[in-house]
């Protein structure tokens, strides 16, 4: 729907510091916005594909890319909600290509995970306030410390993870935390995949994840899968 703003700030989609950016860009009037291109309007800093279709959507002026439709983007009224439209999702189920040494440690780690017990802490069900998170036992007159048998599984050395699978994803990628767009210049997108720290805000992220779909880089933790779902995801790549 085409209205007739006094204001860029006044475009769906545009707060102060998008404005800004626009500026900055040469696009400081509404008229600009609207003889802009899409393409155009991505060359600001900070604005995506999924903005620049919304700006077009909102001011009319020329056809809004196939890439983002205009109908689902006039929909959406959060903005974050857009940026799903962009985001890294579709490399979720890429993968690198392994050898059959490191294949075999993955297989061998999954087995492994599978046969260790869940070492909790001593006399936890005795006190409430005992958390079940493991402590080794220290008690002169301990029997799990003495290795009594009945009396719960001890942490040992024997149940480290397999040496050559350390540091891997399930899927084989080995994780680099990233926390701005530039960390992903060292990113080597055919062995490595990139997982976006959890303080990094939303348009920050939004940055980090529109290049790493431009670099064909997965993203372990994109936007809009949630945190249950990414658990699914990978406790499916182990099963």
């Amino acid at each position: 729907m085409t209205e007739d703003y006094d204001e860029i700030t006044d475009v769906d989609g545009v707060g102060e510091s998008k404005a800004e950016a626009l500026r900055e860009a040469g696009f400081d009037t509404v008229a600009k916005l609207k003889a802009a291109s899409q393409e155009e309007l991505t060359e600001a800093e900070g604005v995506g594909k999924a903005l620049a279709a919304r700006i077009k959507a909102d001011v009319g002026g020329l056809e809004v890319d196939e890439e983002v439709e205009v109908e689902e983007i006039e929909e959406d009224e959060e903005e974050d909600e857009v940026t799903e439209v962009i985001t890294a999702a579709p490399l979720k189920d890429k993968s690198p290509e392994l050898d059959d040494e490191t294949e075999e440690a993955l297989r061998k780690r999954k087995q492994r995970k599978a046969d260790t017990p869940s070492f909790l802490r001593q006399d936890h069900h005795k006190k409430e306030r005992v958390p079940t998170s493991w402590r080794r036992p220290l008690g002169s007159h301990s029997r799990r410390r003495k290795g009594v048998k009945g009396k719960g599984a001890r942490a040992s050395a024997a149940h480290g993870s397999v040496k050559e699978a350390r540091g891997l994803h399930p899927s084989g990628f080995e994780e680099v935390l990233v926390h701005r767009p530039e960390d992903l210049d060292d990113v080597d997108p055919d062995t490595e995949a990139a997982r976006i720290g959890g303080s990094v805000g939303g348009r920050k992220r939004e940055r980090i994840e529109e290049k790493a779909l431009e670099e064909e880089i997965r993203v372990l933790n994109p936007t809009h899968v949630g945190e249950d779902e990414v658990a699914a995801a990978e406790a499916e790549e182990e099963a």
